[in-house]
C-alpha cells in the first residue's frame, strides 16, 4: 500500500507541474532571467542617442548660422550620431539593416547641411529643391522602420512622427537664421518633446519585437521619476553648452539663453518640492542660480584674462557646489552621503570647467570630447537623486502589478515554483491523511 500510495503521489506531482507548463508555457519555471536587459536601460540608451541627435543639430545650427570655426568639428560629432544610432538597432536587425539607417540617417543630416546653405544665402529655389529631397529622405526614414518592425512601427505613424521631426526643426533653424531668438529657444523645447516621444516610441517597438531580451520595467511612477530627472539634468548640461558657446562667441542671444538655463535651475527644484517641501526647493534653486552665476562670473574673469578673479570666482563657484552637495545630504542622509555629494559635485564642475576653457582657447576637438564626459557625469548624478528620492519615499512608488495579457495574469518564474512546491504539499497532505491509520505494505 506504501509503494501505491507513493506512486499516486509521484503521478499528481507531474500532473500538476505539466498543467504549470500548458498554462505558462515552458519558460515557467526558469527562476533566473539575468540574459535579459532591464527594458528601462533600453529606453534611458535610445532616449540618449536622439537627445545626442538634436543637441548637436542645434548646435551645428547656431554654428553655422554665426559662421563659428567649430562647424565642422560640430557636424563630424553630429554624423557621427547617426553611426551610434544605427549601431545601436544592430543587435536588433542585422549589419545590413543598422548601416542602411545609418546611411539614411547621414543623408537626414546632410540634407539639412542643404536647406540651411540655402537659406542662408537666400536662394529660395535652392530651398525649395533641398525641402523636397529633405522630406522623401524622412519617408524613406519612415519606410525602413516600418520595414524592420511592421507591427509595432506603422508606415503612416512613422511618416507623421518624421514629418514632425522635419517640420519642429526646420522652425528652429528658420528662428536662428532670423534670429528670433525667443522662437528658435521655443522651437527647440518642441523639437526635445516630440523626439522624447519618438525615441520612446522605438524602445517600447523593440520590447514588442523582441520580448525574450528584456526584463519587465519598474513600476509607472518609478520609471516616470527616473525619466524626469534625466531629463531635467539634461537640459542643465545642454543650456550650459548653448551659453558657453554664445558667451565665448559673443553671440546677441547670451541673454536669452541665460535665462533659459536659469528656468532649469527653477525646473528642478520645483521637482523635488512634491518630497521636501516649499522651503528645500526654494533653498535649491537658489543655491543652483548661484551656481549658474558663479559660472558665468567664471566665464567672464577667464575672457578678460584676469587670473585674480578666475582664483576668487573658481573658489566661490567650488564652495557653492559644497553647499549644493550638504543640502542634498541634509534632505537625505542616508541615499546621499556628505562625502560622495561633495565629490560628485567637484566632478561637476571640474568637467563643465574643462568643457568651457577648451571652448575659449578655441580647442573644439577637446571642447566636444569635454562635453561628452559631462554628459555621462550628469546622467549617472540624475539616477543617484532619482534612486534617493525611490528610497527615502518608497510609499510614493508602488510596485508593478502583475501585467495581464488577454485576461491571463503574466505570473512571475518564481511564484510557479511556489505554486508546484504549495499544490505539492497540499496533495501530500491529503494522501497522508487519507491513508493514516491504514495497514502499511
Amino acid at each position: 500500500m506504501k509503494t501505491a500510495i507513493i506512486k499516486l503521489l509521484a503521478a499528481r506531482i507531474v500532473l500538476v507541474a505539466m498543467i504549470c507548463l500548458l498554462v505558462l508555457g515552458p519558460s515557467a519555471l526558469m527562476v533566473s532571467a539575468q540574459d535579459k536587459t532591464p527594458s528601462l536601460d533600453l529606453r534611458n540608451g535610445m532616449r540618449k542617442l536622439w537627445e545626442d541627435h538634436i543637441t548637436w543639430t542645434r548646435l551645428y545650427i547656431v554654428s553655422f548660422a554665426a559662421g563659428l570655426p567649430d562647424t565642422d568639428a560640430t557636424a563630424q560629432r553630429l554624423l557621427k550620431n547617426q553611426e551610434d544610432i544605427g549601431n545601436a538597432m544592430r543587435a536588433y536587425y542585422g549589419d545590413a539593416a543598422a548601416d542602411k539607417l545609418t546611411a539614411l540617417l547621414k543623408d537626414h543630416i546632410l540634407g539639412a547641411v542643404d536647406i540651411l546653405a540655402a537659406a542662408k544665402a537666400g536662394d529660395n529655389a535652392k530651398v525649395d529643391a533641398a525641402k523636397t529631397k529633405w522630406y522623401a529622405n524622412g519617408n524613406d526614414i519612415a519606410a525602413f522602420l516600418n520595414g524592420a518592425n511592421p507591427t509595432a512601427w506603422p508606415l503612416d505613424t512613422m511618416k507623421a512622427m518624421m514629418k514632425e521631426h522635419l517640420d519642429l526643426t526646420l522652425a528652429e533653424a528658420t528662428a536662428r537664421l532670423q534670429k528670433d531668438y525667443a522662437a528658435d529657444i521655443a522651437g527647440y523645447e518642441k523639437v526635445h518633446t516630440h523626439i522624447l516621444g519618438l525615441s520612446d516610441g522605438l524602445s517600447a517597438g523593440i520590447i514588442a519585437q523582441f520580448p525574450d531580451k528584456f526584463s519587465p520595467p519598474p513600476s509607472p511612477a518609478e520609471v516616470s521619476l527616473r525619466l524626469a530627472m534625466r531629463k531635467l539634468w539634461e537640459d542643465h548640461i545642454t543650456w550650459t553648452r548653448l551659453y558657453i558657446v554664445s558667451f565665448a562667441a559673443g553671440l546677441p542671444d547670451m541673454d536669452p539663453t541665460a535665462q533659459r538655463l536659469l528656468k532649469n535651475q527653477e525646473d528642478i527644484g520645483n521637482a523635488m518640492r512634491a518630497y521636501y517641501g516649499d522651503a528645500a526647493a526654494d533653498k535649491l534653486i537658489a543655491l543652483l542660480k548661484v551656481h549658474i552665476q558663479g559660472a558665468v562670473d567664471l566665464l567672464t574673469a577667464a575672457k578678460a584674462g584676469d587670473s585674480a578673479k578666475v582664483d576668487a570666482a573658481k573658489t566661490a563657484w567650488y564652495a557653492n557646489a559644497d553647499d549644493i552637495a550638504t543640502f542634498l545630504n541634509g534632505a537625505n542622509p542616508t541615499a546621499w552621503p556628505l562625502d560622495t555629494m561633495k565629490a560628485s559635485m567637484k566632478m561637476h564642475l571640474d568637467v563643465t570647467l574643462e568643457e568651457a576653457t577648451a571652448r575659449l582657447q578655441k580647442n573644439y576637438a577637446g571642447d566636444i570630447a569635454a562635453y561628452e564626459k559631462v554628459h555621462t557625469h550628469i546622467l549617472g548624478l540624475a539616477d543617484a537623486l532619482s534612486a534617493g528620492i525611490l528610497a527615502q519615499f518608497p510609499a510614493k512608488f508602488p510596485p508593478a502589478t502583475l501585467p495581464t495579457t488577454g485576461g491571463a495574469v503574466a505570473v512571475p518564474p518564481s511564484l510557479v515554483v511556489a505554486i508546484i512546491a504549495g499544490v505539492t504539499l497540499v496533495l501530500t497532505g491529503s494522501l497522508m491523511r487519507r491513508h493514516k491509520g491504514k495497514p502499511q505494505d
